[in-house]
């Protein structure tokens, strides 16, 4: 199974996930796994290897139980916080404009810069607050939006049509368009020349470990709850990587060892930290899977991180 494919079923995994914890109906979960793995046909047999408990259910009709309320805004800093600059901004990628969200600190620096890299429903809001928040504290945050390519995340019309656009992705693109933002912040005058650190979250949190593997410019990287990058490329690390797990996101937790087996026989400068009761996603405060206490010490463990290491 090459990179992309294990990208496209940790992604069809997620949906399953989702239909298995009431937040998607049967019907959209079968057919949203069948666009992603490009399949006509989704079997018992195949739902039951992405973790599905009930494979062979047969109320295809049935909804998705109500989503309970985050009881967040999502909001932490607001767009016109006068500590803080937002813009909407077009990154030259190799192929492709890349549409993207800046946030930076008043003032003309330098300062250390950090690229975002979305959850797999594209560039939201939470992410933007997000960016906004590293801004807040000192760095410039640049989210770019990785659907850029296929138009941006915008045109969906619902989460499982963006995840499904996202499992349609090159990732040779992504890659590129991840190493074109990086360029792009080398560039800018306020950005403080060799550090520039790199962050994501679910799909993200796989595509900043690739980015660790792939781009030597990046100092630092966290990923959280990400799936692993191939191992064989772990030796091509040269940033100093953290990773954030949820103890009952067993299916990314458990790939955990291997990745840090693997940092370690390389010799790497790493550290991964798993949190007691959370569970993917505890981070987005805009979710029902949010873990106030587990994402303010997540939030700190990265800021101390990134001043350690940029």
């Amino acid at each position: 199974m090459d990179d992309t494919q294990r990208l496209k079923r940790y992604l069809a995994e997620e949906m399953v996930e989702e239909y298995e914890e009431g937040r998607m109906s049967r019907r959209r979960m079968i057919k949203t796994v069948g666009r992603i793995l490009g399949v006509a046909v989704v079997s018992p047999t195949l739902l039951a290897s992405l973790g599905c408990a009930t494979p062979e259910a047969g109320d295809e009709e049935q909804e998705a139980a109500p989503v309970p309320e985050s009881g967040t805004s999502g909001v932490t800093v607001e767009p016109d916080d006068p500590d803080i600059e937002v813009s909407e901004v077009e990154v030259p990628g190799e192929d492709s404009t890349i549409h993207g969200y800046l946030a930076q600190p008043s003032g003309e620096g330098p300062f250390a810069a950090i690229l975002l890299i979305h959850e797999n429903r594209g560039l939201t809001e939470h992410i933007r607050d997000v960016a906004r928040r590293f801004a807040k504290v000192g760095y410039v945050g640049l989210a770019p939006d990785m659907l850029s390519r296929t138009g941006g995340t915008a045109q969906f019309a619902d989460e499982s049509e963006t995840t499904t656009a996202i499992s349609e992705l090159d990732q040779e693109g992504v890659i590129s368009d991840m190493q074109s933002s990086v360029t792009w912040l080398e560039q800018q005058p306020y950005v403080q020349e060799g550090s520039i650190g790199g962050i994501g979250w679910c799909w993200g949190g796989g595509q900043a470990w690739r980015l660790a593997t792939q781009e030597p410019r990046v100092g630092a990287v966290v990923s959280f709850y990400g799936p692993n990058p191939p191992l064989e490329d772990v030796p091509n690390i040269q940033a100093a990587v953290l990773g954030i797990y949820g103890e009952e996101d067993t299916r990314i937790t458990d790939q955990e060892p291997d990745l840090e087996q693997a940092l370690a026989d390389a010799g790497k400068t790493y550290e991964m930290i798993v949190f007691d009761g959370a569970n993917h996603a505890f981070f987005n405060d805009t979710g029902e899977r949010y873990d106030p206490e587990a994402a303010e010490e997540a939030w700190a463990n990265t800021l101390g991180w990134f001043d350690e290491h940029l």
